[in-house]
């Protein structure tokens, strides 16, 4: 079981970068040797990830990235190598995460993989970009996890959008906007992977378009000034579903580890991604058997 992650980091990083996600001796995020930018974006989710996977015992996620910074050379890049990386590493979950959400080439890419969706050997997730491809191309039904926040879920609800700035319909903060209704709608529209993990004041776990988790608690409220804690959920959502555990704890325990890392660093607005990544080792050995009702990999 593993996790493969497509996505693309603010850099020109010339050719694409494929290979497993470690440290270097400084501590700094690799990806096959090759130093990310700083912790935001996918490197946050990268860096959970591979928090929950050493935790675990199982495979170090799988990055590949391309260098993008608004123009989508990196995204084409990295659609243009995916299929052979995901026929040569198999991997058990693939995230599509920071691309540009390029319609086309998600489709392209869907082709391909629904028959390994289809018969269980891959469960795919999207957050960001990789989000807004799936949902606006028709596509989100083959996802298993996406990951919005609690203003992206009305863009999942309105079958004219195609992407969060042309929502016509339930803007955040209007009057009638309720993140569990817009979670119900999305899934019978077709806008909505089987699971949503909706990222707000409170988290609500989705299936089939009902609510079936909340989490609330503990309130950290200075995560929402921190670039990257968003990142940090869906790394350690899709970590978890890459060592078997089913998606809906897989997002329930995400959201959980996320706020109680927030808790365990005593988050700031100063803080950054990172400091939250360097609580999780704890808040995982103080808490994740307990929740989950497995202390190591699930078979």
């Amino acid at each position: 079981m593993s996790l493969l992650v497509a996505a693309t980091v603010p850099a020109d990083v010339g050719e694409v970068i494929c290979g497993e996600v470690g440290r270097d001796a400084s501590g700094r995020l690799t990806v096959d040797g090759t130093s990310l930018p700083v912790c935001q974006g996918s490197s946050a989710m990268l860096s959970a990830a591979l928090a929950a996977t050493c935790h675990l015992g199982v495979e170090p996620p799988v990055a590949l990235l391309g260098g993008d910074i608004g123009r989508g050379e990196g995204t084409r890049a990295v659609y243009a190598a995916l299929r052979h990386e995901v026929e040569c590493r198999q991997p058990s979950v693939i995230a599509f995460h920071y691309l540009q959400p390029i319609m086309a080439l998600m489709r392209e890419a869907i082709g391909w993989l629904a028959p390994l969706v289809e018969d269980g050997r891959v469960r795919l997730v999207a957050d960001a970009g990789g989000m807004y491809a799936a949902k606006a191309a028709g596509l989100a039904p083959h996802f298993d996890l996406m990951t919005p926040d609690v203003g992206e879920v009305g863009f999942l609800a309105d079958e004219r959008a195609t992407h969060p700035a042309y929502v016509s319909h339930y803007l955040f903060g209007a009057s009638g906007f309720d993140p569990v209704e817009l979670a119900h709608l999305a899934h019978e529209r077709r806008g909505s992977a089987r699971v949503l993990l909706i990222k707000g004041a409170t988290d609500r776990i989705a299936e089939a378009g009902t609510v079936r988790e909340t989490v609330a608690e503990p309130c950290i409220p200075e995560l929402e000034a921190i670039g990257g804690t968003g990142d940090t959920i869906t790394g350690l959502a899709s970590a978890f579903m890459a060592a078997g555990y089913p998606t809906l704890d897989a997002a329930v325990n995400a959201a959980r580890a996320n706020r109680a890392a927030g808790a365990a660093m005593r988050a700031r607005p100063d803080h950054r991604a990172d400091d939250l990544v360097a609580a999780l080792p704890g808040v995982f050995a103080e808490n994740l058997c307990g929740w989950a009702g497995v202390c190591a990999t699930v078979e």
